[in-house]
């Protein structure tokens, strides 16, 4: 397997704070994804105004400043996602069988209308396995290889423990995993913690694995956010040490939410700007440590072959 580009992901929920617009461009250079929450379907609504993101429709007004901000984001590199669900139900109730035909092409839409790279799957209602594999299958064959599907399981539910969704993730790697891209695996609220490392490292173990490739560690970015923050200087840590035990071959970290990210609130990007230098250290580190010991092992081999010489 060749070197995979740890992620950074950040969630970008809220889009205006105390009044003023959020901009996502300082997240530049330092964010592999954007994933632009949260998409919702709405049961009993029609046409255009079945999708949501948040309480507006997409074309609402109150997106005008952020859509070509993602646009440029997008043109320096970063791949800006929809995360579709959440904590409010009912978006997965309007994928049924009986209700797809529906309900799924005005998602199409969006995604299509708004350039959408992948859709990130939080599913934190009851969903049977039909529904979840038909959702995934459909956007691949619309969508094509290159688009991105994620889904955002509690950590707990890759060892098949406390599951907010209703099917088996287990089961659904075993199955489409193929087509899953990763899993931005949410080490908080009760579910997990990213500090220690363990739980990553069981998820990876645990039966016939998931790939550490496939596996962000999302945690969150502030105390506000939910219950189970962490440290930025915590998340380090844990990024040191799998970086020591995998190296460059682990997923990366992700986060909740951009909008008031710690360590400067006032500057949330800092937060990524602290995983992406964490991660290049340790690179920098392991490079250098490959170096000193391939120079080594060159010095070996001229000693033994001075040697061998010296003997003649």
């Amino acid at each position: 397997m060749s070197d995979i580009d740890n992620r950074v992901v950040m969630y970008y929920q809220t889009h205006y704070r105390n009044g003023a617009f959020v901009s996502p461009l300082p997240m530049i250079g330092y964010v592999t994804h954007v994933l632009l929450a949260a998409f919702h379907l709405n049961m009993g609504n029609v046409g255009p105004d079945i999708v949501h993101l948040n309480d507006y429709m997409p074309s609402a007004d109150y997106f005008a400043p952020m859509w070509p901000e993602l646009a440029q984001v997008q043109g320096n590199g970063t791949k800006v996602m929809g995360m579709l669900g959440g904590a409010a139900g009912g978006t997965y109730d309007c994928l049924t069988d009986e209700l797809f035909d529906t309900y799924y092409p005005p998602l199409r839409d969006v995604i299509l209308d708004y350039n959408l790279d992948g859709m990130d799957l939080d599913v934190e209602q009851w969903v049977s396995p039909a529904v979840i594999e038909r959702i995934i299958t459909t956007m691949k064959s619309d969508f094509g290889d290159e688009f991105i599907i994620t889904l955002a399981p509690v950590a707990t539910a890759l060892t098949e423990g406390g599951n907010l969704s209703g099917f088996n993730y287990i089961d659904l790697e075993a199955k489409l995993g193929h087509l899953i891209s990763f899993y931005n695996a949410q080490f908080y609220s009760g579910f997990g913690s990213f500090f220690p490392e363990d739980q990553y490292v069981k998820i990876v173990e645990y039966e016939q694995g998931i790939d550490p490739g496939r596996i962000t560690a999302t945690v969150l970015t502030n105390s506000a956010n939910g219950y189970g923050y962490i440290s930025t200087d915590s998340v380090v840590a844990s990024i040191k040490n799998l970086m020591t035990k995998y190296g460059t071959q682990w997923g990366g970290v992700g986060g909740w939410e951009y909008f008031n990210s710690l360590p400067d609130s006032s500057q949330p990007w800092q937060w990524a700007v602290t995983m992406k230098e964490a991660m290049a250290v340790q690179k920098a580190k392991m490079l250098k440590a490959a170096k000193e010991k391939e120079s080594r092992e060159e010095e070996n081999r001229k000693e033994k072959v001075n040697s061998r010489m010296f003997r003649l």
